[in-house]
C-alpha cells in the first residue's frame, strides 16, 4: 500500500477524521509530482506537498474543512506571485475529508494486505469514488486506455468519455529491492542510506556480531558465510550491491549474479583497476563481454571522488536512484 494510507490510518485513529491533501495536476515547475500526498488532523499533519506557502495554504484549507465537515473539492494553486514562490507553476490539488465510515477507506481498510492490483478512483466533479481491479478499472477508463500498462504503479488524471475527471492512484506499490554484501562500515552507511529511498534492504555477512547493528533500521538481515549461494534466492529484478570484506568473495558474488543474469543492477565498490581485474577473472571462467557489461565498477553517479563512507553512500544511492526512476520503480 502507498505511504499515504499508513499516515491516513494514523490519523484517523488519534482524531478521528483527517484531510487527504493529493496532487492531481501539475503544469510548469512545481516542487511535487502528481501523486504526492499530505495528511492533515487537528493535531498536526504528516507528508509532504512540496512545503513553502503551497503547503502552508493546504493545510489552513484542511483545517477549514474539518471545521466544516466538506468531504471533497479541488483546487487550483498557482505558485507565482499569489503565493510568493519563485517555481511558477501551477498545480491542482485534490482535498478530501477521510473518516472511519468512507466508503473507500472502509475497503482498503478491509483488504490492507491484498496482494492484488487496485486502483482507488474519485471523481473530481462529484463524491462518486470506488476501488477498482483490473476489469472496473477498464470500464472507467476512456476508449482505448490500456489500463494494466499505462496506469500500473502510476497515478493520473483521466477524463471519461463523459468528459468527467477521475483521479486514479495504484495502490499496489512495488517498492525497488537492493542486496547489500557485506555489514562493514561501507556497508553499514550505504544501508541507512538506502532506508531513506523506501525500498527493501537486505543485509548479508559472515560475521554474528555485525548483525546487531544499527538496529532501528528495519531491513532483513541474513548471516551467511556463502553469499554468493544465497545470492540466488534475491527477487529477479534486485539490485545487488558487493562490498564484503574480501575481494575473493567479492568475486564469487559478482561471478555468480553474472552466470544466472536475473538481477536487476549489479555494483562492484572498487577502483577501475579493480574492476579491469575481475573482468580479467570472468573472462577466464568464460562469462561473455556483454554480460560483463552488466557489472557496474566503481560505483556511484556523482562523480564524488571521496571516500568517505557518508559519500560513498551517497553517491551509490544516487546512482540506484536514477535506476529505479527510470524502471518505474519509484516515484
Amino acid at each position: 500500500m502507498p505511504d499515504w494510507f499508513e499516515l491516513l490510518t494514523a490519523a484517523i485513529q488519534s482524531n478521528d477524521k483527517a484531510v487527504l491533501v493529493t496532487v492531481v495536476a501539475v503544469d510548469g515547475s512545481v516542487p511535487r509530482e502528481v501523486g504526492a500526498s499530505l495528511v492533515i488532523s487537528a493535531n498536526g499533519h504528516s507528508g509532504t506537498v512540496g512545503g513553502g506557502n503551497l503547503e502552508f495554504t493546504c493545510i489552513r484549507d484542511a483545517h477549514e474543512m474539518l471545521a466544516r465537515n466538506h468531504v471533497r473539492t479541488c483546487k487550483q494553486i498557482s505558485l507565482g506571485p499569489a503565493l510568493g514562490q519563485c517555481c511558477g507553476g501551477r498545480v491542482e490539488m485534490l482535498f478530501e475529508l477521510v473518516d472511519v465510515q468512507t466508503d473507500w477507506y472502509i475497503e482498503l481498510t478491509a483488504s490492507h494486505h491484498s496482494p492484488d492490483s487496485r486502483w482507488l478512483c474519485r471523481s473530481l466533479e462529484s463524491s462518486d469514488s470506488l476501488v477498482a481491479a483490473k476489469d472496473a478499472l477498464a470500464r472507467l477508463l476512456p476508449s482505448g486506455t490500456d489500463s494494466s500498462h499505462e496506469l500500473n504503479n502510476t497515478d493520473a488524471l483521466v477524463v471519461r468519455n463523459d468528459n468527467e475527471r477521475w483521479f486514479i492512484q495504484s495502490l499496489l506499490i512495488a517498492k525497488p529491492s537492493v542486496w547489500v554484501y557485506g555489514a562493514g562500515h561501507v556497508g553499514q552507511a550505504v544501508v541507512s542510506q538506502l532506508c531513506l529511498l523506501e525500498c527493501h534492504v537486505t543485509l548479508l555477512d559472515h560475521r554474528e556480531e555485525w548483525q546487531c547493528l544499527q538496529p532501528n533500521l528495519d531491513i532483513t538481515r541474513i548471516l551467511t558465510d556463502v553469499p554468493q549461494e544465497d545470492s540466488g534466492d534475491a527477487p529477479v529484478d534486485a539490485a545487488h550491491v558487493v562490498m564484503t570484506h574480501s575481494h575473493s568473495v567479492d568475486f564469487e558474488i559478482c561471478h555468480a549474479l553474472l552466470k544466472r543474469g536475473q538481477f536487476g543492477w549489479l555494483g562492484l565498490i572498487g577502483s577501475n583497476t579493480k574492476r579491469q581485474t575481475f573482468i580479467n577473472r570472468l573472462k577466464q571462467r568464460g562469462v561473455s563481454e556483454c554480460v560483463i557489461e552488466r557489472l557496474r565498477c566503481p560505483i556511484g553517479g556523482l562523480q564524488l571522488e571521496s571516500s568517505r563512507p557518508a559519500l560513498i553512500s551517497l553517491n551509490l544511492a544516487a546512482e540506484l536512484a536514477l535506476h529505479w526512476e527510470q524502471a518505474g520503480k519509484i516515484r
